[in-house]
């Protein structure tokens, strides 16, 4: 529910739970001072069912305990926290529903609006409902998020005379009812006070008390309360905890008689039932802050902090620390000390954005330079890792203007360049990150060489991109920086892969396999991990790829970095479809292109995006691939990702060729190999497009096309061997000179990867050749072993060649029923993925941040769409790997 101030959303919201009868009802109230505080709205709320934590599955449990501050633990990325928020909500609906209510939820802590959001999206097949009220005229993530809303508005004329006739003699067809009903749009509590006001049922003179103006009337109304019950309400006002206990402590430090709590009760502005002091309305609190002064103010935060002095609780120590922090009138060591402190709490427990503002706050108080640059600093770390990569920028300048540290100034100027990498033309970002390197020393010029050098790769200057490797690499020789050795070797190492010096590249990555083992990947730089593991897939180190991928998405989970998240996403899905498992690629991709999206990464989007629109073009899916290559250049457009774009070439190339589209096919993947040799991109295995370059030609009935980029193709594996090079090369020589032992050599090339697509297509073109030769009996093995690898990767165009190939030899197969009647959702096709290898339904939801029942209602849809029965059907019918992705 959403309306003004006054409207009417908490009365109803009683009369909701009220009504609850049979209800387990869970609801929090979100007051002003508390918005500082993480996860002090989600705590309020799953109180009365905390003793169901201890069953949620182990990761979800140990994240909601330690957010909750139950117990000291690693930090719960924010996945994993919504998770368990769903999981208790739906485990607590599980014998009784459930009615959560949130009460001025625009004032609600950010960490517990995440949470409780996430939650709230994904419910679906509960028995859980779910009353949220907010002001319409603040910023709220809960009505910002799309959720069903009901605008109130005021009340009907008869309605509101009726509620009038409470507090006054005031006939509903007299002139002065008429105007406070125009006065007041309806709106009750304006009503209510208005009428309580009028003596004699006289019109009161000037504006009504209506809007924001209930809050001047409020004021007025406390000002006339004695000094000592003033002082008293300021200090609840400034309170972070309804708490009476800590509230009576902080009275007598300012030896005010608890009794003033009774004369303040009997004038109903609070209420001291069950243990806590709360005030009659919201606005009332408002006012009682507000009208009191500065150092008034000042005074109740003090002597709040002085309460807290001996509780040694977690939550006792934040709120005491933005105590201190509200009662210093000037800078403060020890409540900046205690602020950071607070934040680097709130980092732990996965409360980023608390965190980001509890930095930034011990800035302000910290009288040296040093650390206020210190704190910006942190703060702008921790903003970065959050996905607010603008705000980390400001941030990280701030810090570098505000001290000339040599420590932060280099974090800070490291930072920048991860973020400048992620999100600007990456040409431009090369300029920009050489242009700061110009005069600094080896520990600051390094970090910033080596992320300009990534820059240039992405952008397609690769010969710009080893140039600048290499002066990062001559740095270090020069100043002996051992600790900057491993960084720029590995890009070095990464250049010199795109530019086909393949046996260098790999002597480089045997020389760092424990640093790229054993060091944490969110300590370096994000190249680091996301270029080393392409170089590594590239290399045909599968698995070394992998397990560098899952760690570094799993330490980027503990802590919610979706900065850090998106690039190894994008790079696993890669490799997923690379090695057959399309499935996991097609539901990865789809999760890196949202993520992306929503942290402002367009060059990486647009790389996922490819991902997906590769394998809709391998299975037929013509409408989607489109879809996604207009996508993708409305997102490249301009951007100079030159070693990007290529990807979506070669999808839509490979769609026009299994199209029969070969003539297209042959242009665009004829102008593509031009475009890629004017980059100097010298390693084929990067976009694997020449054998479709190769097959398109021939279908085109262009063998001298066919002929020359074989030629190219040979000339660079024969400079840097790999097995797919030498399987895809001799495919394409008996491709072109029909020749068998060409065909052999390939599929024995082909026993040493783990692509199945790769392999099925030399199948296919050794059956075609067979078959041409009329060794029909010959012909019929490879062609059936296509067509079964076909068939599992739903490449629907390749099986329906793989068929034609086998009427020709004489070989009838039955009608083919579509695998995929109907597309599956992103959604679906994770929990299809994970089902189709074993998983059971929670262990499903646990993984994919879903409730048990949600992903019965998913798997239902997938049964019927895909017309499978059972878990093993939908494992025969899925392209999925061993493992699952992190």
């Amino acid at each position: 529910m959403q309306g003004e101030p006054g409207i009417g959303k908490s009365a109803l919201l009683e009369e909701v739970v009220a009504e609850a009868a049979g209800m387990v009802v869970l609801r929090a109230t979100a007051i002003e001072m508390e918005a500082e505080l993480a996860f002090a709205g989600l705590g309020e709320l799953v109180r009365p069912v905390e003793h169901l934590i201890n069953r949620l599955p182990s990761a979800q449990a140990r994240a909601l305990r330690t957010a909750l501050s139950l117990e000291e633990g690693h930090t719960p990325d924010g996945l994993t926290l919504g998770a368990a928020t769903l999981t208790l909500l739906t485990d607590a609906a599980a014998a009784t529903p459930v009615l959560v209510a949130v009460d001025d939820a625009h004032w609600m802590d950010e960490a517990s609006t995440k949470a409780l959001l996430f939650a709230f999206r994904r419910l679906q097949a509960e028995a859980v409902a779910v009353l949220v009220t907010a002001r319409d005229d603040e910023d709220c993530p809960f009505t910002a998020a799309g959720l069903p809303t009901v605008q109130l508005s005021g009340l009907e004329p008869t309605a509101a005379a009726a509620l009038v006739q409470r507090v006054a003699d005031v006939p509903a067809d007299s002139e002065p009812f008429k105007r406070l009903y125009r006065e007041t749009a309806g709106n009750p509590l304006a009503l209510l006070e208005a009428a309580s006001a009028l003596p004699d049922a006289q019109v009161l003179d000037g504006p009504w008390p209506v809007g924001p103006r209930l809050t001047a009337a409020y004021s007025a109304r406390l000002a006339a309360l004695p000094e000592a019950s003033r002082r008293a309400l300021t200090v609840a006002a400034a309170a972070y905890t309804e708490e009476a206990a800590v509230l009576t402590a902080a009275l007598r430090r300012l030896t005010l008689n608890v009794e003033v709590l009774q004369t303040l009760e009997a004038a109903h502005v609070i209420d001291r039932s069950g243990g806590k002091v709360t005030f009659a309305h919201p606005l009332l609190r408002a006012a009682a802050y507000h009208m009191a002064g500065a150092e008034q103010r000042r005074e109740a935060h003090r002597a709040l902090a002085g309460a807290l002095t001996d509780r040694t609780g977690p939550v006792d120590r934040e709120q005491r620390s933005w105590h201190l922090a509200a009662a210093a009138a000037e800078a403060d060591s020890a409540a900046a000390a205690a602020l950071a402190d607070t934040a680097a709490r709130a980092r732990d427990r996965g409360a980023l954005p608390a965190a980001v503002r509890a930095y930034e706050r011990a800035a302000d108080l910290s009288p040296l330079p040093v650390d206020r640059g210190r704190h910006l600093l942190a703060a702008a770390e921790v903003a970065q890792l959050a996905g607010r990569g603008d705000q980390a920028l400001t941030l990280a300048e701030t810090a570098t203007n505000a001290t000339d540290d040599a420590t932060v100034c280099a974090g800070a100027t490291g930072l920048r360049s991860q973020i400048l990498l992620l999100r600007q033309p990456p040409r431009r970002v090369h300029d920009q990150l050489v242009d700061m390197a110009e005069g600094l020393e080896t520990a600051h010029a390094v970090p910033l060489l080596v992320a300009a050098a990534g820059a240039a790769c992405m952008g397609g200057g690769i010969a710009q991109a080893r140039v600048t490797a290499d002066r990062a690499s001559a740095f270090v020789r020069q100043d002996g920086a051992a600790s900057f050795e491993k960084p720029a070797a590995l890009m070095r190492a990464h250049t010199m892969m795109l530019s086909g010096e393949r046996r260098e590249a790999a002597a480089v990555f045997d020389s760092c396999e424990k640093f790229l083992t054993e060091t944490d990947p969110l300590s370096i730089g994000v190249e680091a991990t996301s270029f080393s593991a392409m170089d590594l897939m590239w290399l045909e180190r599968f698995p070394a790829a992998r397990t560098l991928l899952e760690r570094a998405i799993r330490s980027a989970r503990r802590i919610g970095a979706s900065e850090r998240l998106v690039p190894y996403l994008t790079v696993l899905a890669d490799l997923q479809l690379r090695t057959g498992c399309w499935d996991d690629a097609y539901a990865l991709a789809g999760e890196g292109t949202a993520l992306a999206a929503e942290v402002g990464q367009p060059v990486l989007q647009a790389y996922a995006i490819s991902t997906s629109a590769r394998i809709e073009a391998a299975r037929g899916r013509t409408a989607e691939c489109i879809e996604h290559a207009r996508q993708f250049r409305r997102l490249v457009e301009g951007r100079g990702a030159d070693l990007v774009t290529p990807y979506m070439e070669a999808a839509v190339g490979l769609l026009d060729l299994g199209s029969g589209k070969d003539s297209e096919a042959a242009a665009r993947l004829h102008d593509l190999q031009q475009q890629v040799a004017a980059s100097g991109l010298g390693e084929p295995a990067v976009l694997q497009h020449q054998p479709d370059l190769i097959e398109a030609c021939l279908a085109a009935d262009d063998p001298c096309g066919a002929e020359a980029a074989l030629s190219e193709l040979m000339g660079q594996v024969q400079r840097a061997p790999s097995s797919w090079g030498q399987a895809v090369t001799a495919r394409c020589r008996g491709l072109i000179h029909a020749d068998e032992d060409a065909y052999v050599e390939a599929l024995r090339h082909h026993e040493l990867l783990p692509d199945p697509f790769a392999k099925a297509r030399t199948d296919l073109a050794y059956g075609r050749f067979l078959r041409r030769g009329r060794k029909r009996g010959a012909a019929r093995r490879p062609l059936l072993a296509a067509r079964r690898v076909f068939e599992r990767l739903r490449a629907d165009p390749w099986t329906g060649i793989a068929e034609r190939e086998l009427r020709a030899a004489g070989f009838e197969t039955p009608t083919r029923r579509s695998h995929e009647p109907v597309a599956l959702t992103e959604r679906e096709t994770q929990v299809a993925v994970l089902v189709a290898k074993g998983h059971t339904n929670r262990e499903v939801a646990a993984t994919l941040f879903l409730s048990e029942k949600t992903v019965e209602y998913h798997l239902s849809h997938i049964y019927t769409k895909l017309r499978v029965r059972s878990r093993v059907q939908l494992a025969s019918r899925l392209a999925v790997g061993t493992q699952h992705p992190a």
